[in-house]
């Protein structure tokens, strides 16, 4: 089977290049696909919650009318119509629910709940005598319609909403049970404490409903951010092994290029095992500018690196410094292979500045559009850091790069 392809003077390895893109685009491609995971699996956990509240209250309600409900409603089959009428359209909510993974936006399934509610509250004027109707082992009506106003909590959008719907069941209960106790003052108490927990739990369901909304937000954003700074990092480790994939300059080469693209290889190699291994750089600058400037073994590469020894920067400023020098020396490979290059690097209280100069061909800065390395390694990836580059170039003139690295951030 035949690896590499010949076109006139440009010979590649079309396999090993499919490898590697495939490999990054299901890496990236893997980590896109599961953004939405948090979100979604807390809305869905929050449709549970209500099932299972409503299937809690529904069984307590049986319990109630086997026990006592029946036997002392003044109209049984109104009783047990009522909580029928409830059991079907709960089974009907929550299907729907299940079925959409979300309480939320609200829509007619989960208002007609609502109207359900008052609806059964003011059905026990029917069939519930005035002194029953703060017993629980009575009006079962009570938790069931309490599950409401969790579902209005977590399914409404704003809180003045949720706490209007809520008062409106409040003030529906009070009506029906409170008034006619206007000789009790003990159960007209009760009843008015009891009224009292419908915005109650109104509020408290909004509040912490929000609450994991919002901490399930950040975690997806957090999820996309490093899926893409993953793919930033695929993408670049792709652009500085662009270099390796010319064969055509190992075979035009002589023997003593030769020699030095096989040693730049194995440091590259050896780099890119201490990354999969996770070994630690350095984090002096001046030891890992050396460590880059050793992936190059090359004789037209000079430094002079005027740094102190135990000059450090954070890690992740460092990484990015490492980047954007390696990328500005691939791209000399790449665009202007066989120059000189130069690399000198200094520093002063606030910052760290490596140049990379070659006398290359250079370019028309105003007609060459910026490929990935100087948009994105060399731009917004070491904006991240509080870095800057500047670049000079002109056609005849060679190309000069600037890297400036905060010391502190």
């Amino acid at each position: 089977m035949r690896t590499s392809v010949s076109t006139g003077k440009t010979r590649y390895l079309p396999v090993v290049d499919l490898v590697v893109f495939r490999m990054v685009d299901g890496m990236t491609s893997l980590s896109i696909s599961r953004l939405a995971e948090t979100r979604a699996g807390v809305e869905m956990t929050i449709v549970w919650g209500f099932a299972g509240i409503r299937a809690f209250d529904l069984a307590q309600a049986a319990v109630a009318m086997s026990s006592g409900s029946l036997r002392t409603s003044t109209a049984p089959g109104v009783d047990l119509a009522v909580l029928s009428l409830v059991l079907i359209e709960s089974l009907t909510l929550c299907s729907w629910l299940v079925r959409r993974r979300s309480v939320r936006p609200l829509q007619w399934p989960a208002a007609a709940d609502f109207g359900v509610a008052l609806l059964v509250l003011c059905s026990s004027l029917i069939y519930v005598a005035p002194e029953d109707r703060t017993n629980v082992w009575v009006m079962w009506s009570y938790p069931v319609t309490l599950s409401t106003t969790v579902l209005i909590g977590a399914a409404l959008t704003r809180w003045q909403h949720a706490l209007v719907t809520s008062v409106l069941i409040a003030a529906t209960y009070a009506g029906v049970v409170a008034l006619p106790l206007r000789g009790a003052p003990a159960g007209q108490g009760t009843s008015i404490a009891n009224a009292l927990a419908y915005p109650g739990f109104a509020m408290v369901s909004y509040l912490f409903m929000s609450y994991m909304r919002r901490l399930a937000d950040t975690a997806d954003s957090a999820k996309a951010q490093v899926a893409e700074l993953e793919r930033d990092r695929s993408r670049a480790i792709v652009h500085d092994l662009l270099p390796y994939l010319r064969l055509d300059r190992f075979a035009d080469a002589d023997l003593d290029a030769r020699l030095a693209m096989v040693a730049q290889a194995g440091h590259a190699y050896g780099h890119m095992r201490s990354f999969v291994d996770g070994t630690q750089h350095p984090l002096r600058v001046r030891d890992r500018i050396q460590a880059v400037l050793d992936l190059r073994p090359r004789p037209t590469v000079q430094a002079a690196i005027d740094l102190e020894p135990s000059i450090e920067l954070p890690e992740d400023v460092l990484d990015h410094l490492h980047r954007a020098l390696d990328t500005a020396l691939s791209n000399v490979e790449q665009h202007a292979p066989g120059a000189a290059i130069d690399v000198t690097a200094h520093a002063d209280d606030t910052k760290v500045v490596v140049t990379v100069r070659d006398n290359g061909p250079g370019f028309d800065m105003s007609t060459t559009p910026s490929g990935f390395g100087i948009a994105e390694i060399l731009g917004r990836q070491l904006a991240l850091v509080g870095g800057v580059s500047r670049i000079e170039s002109a056609p005849g003139r060679g190309t000069e790069v600037h890297i400036t690295v905060p010391r502190k951030q």
